[in-house]
């Protein structure tokens, strides 16, 4: 397998794939000559950076920079965006002043995101906001978000691999072990499955993305590796080894 220089600013599907191959090699060690990129794109930095800091003054530029950059294209990265902003304003109600209403300069995408962001958030004038927020032709749109369950962890992780993108958001917006732990056990529920050979199981695919985002993150913030650690105090048989492989013991 090709080695990826440190300096490499790769893609998280590239990490998480990068370290799946891992989880899935038939050896059961780690595979120590690996050496993955801790390389982030521009927002995901942004996002690392609210996790390590919480400086609620820079929810304005991160959400200026996916808008400008035009990520929020994507209506994945508009809710995974979402997941993350709902997320502040749930732990900082004061936080909304920073981006409600939004700026001008905002595009429909964002303005999108900041509807999504505002059902996350169960904000008590979610109504008003997503009626402000969304143009007349977004009514599919609306009807989606009103139909869409609320709060983040309402959302199945193993529905598909997009929904672990949002409990990484609502993390880094909260450093909760409420979605942390959602993937620790989507990770043991990977160790299960590959342990018994179902790897057809509907679920393996977005456990295995969990198992794997873990092992990516892990080695980075303290925070999840003392967690992972604690989990594995309790874990033996396969579950064991698995985190075992994500803590690269």
């Amino acid at each position: 397998m090709k080695i990826l220089p440190r300096s490499l600013k790769a893609l998280p599907l590239l990490a998480v794939m990068t370290a799946l191959a891992c989880l899935l090699a038939a050896s059961p060690r780690p595979c120590f000559a690996l050496a993955i990129s801790k390389g982030l794109p521009f927002y995901a930095q942004d996002m690392e950076f609210y996790y390590e800091h919480h400086r609620v003054e820079a929810l304005p530029g991160i959400l200026r920079t996916f808008d400008a950059q035009g990520v929020l294209r994507d209506s994945l990265k508009q809710i995974m965006l979402a997941a993350f902003i709902g997320q502040v304003l749930r732990d900082d109600p004061a936080a909304r002043q920073r981006i409600l209403p939004p700026a001008p300069t905002l595009s429909r995408d964002g303005r999108r995101t900041l509807a999504w962001a505002a059902h996350f958030a169960r904000l008590p004038d979610e109504a008003a906001l997503l009626a402000n927020l969304l143009q007349p032709s977004d009514n599919l749109l609306l009807d989606q978000i009103r139909r869409s369950p609320s709060p983040v962890t309402s959302w199945d992780i193993y529905s598909e691999k997009s929904v672990l993108q949002m409990y990484w958001a609502a993390f880094m917006a909260s450093g909760s072990n409420e979605f942390l732990d959602v993937i620790i056990r989507a990770a043991l529920h990977y160790a299960r499955l590959n342990a018994e050979g179902l790897r057809n199981d509907d679920t393996f695919s977005a456990s295995a993305a969990a198992a794997a985002s873990l092992y990516e993150f892990s080695p980075r913030h303290a925070a999840v590796k003392k967690r992972v650690e604690q989990f594995l105090q309790k874990a033996s048989g396969p579950e064991a080894e698995t985190l075992r492989i994500i803590l690269r013991k």
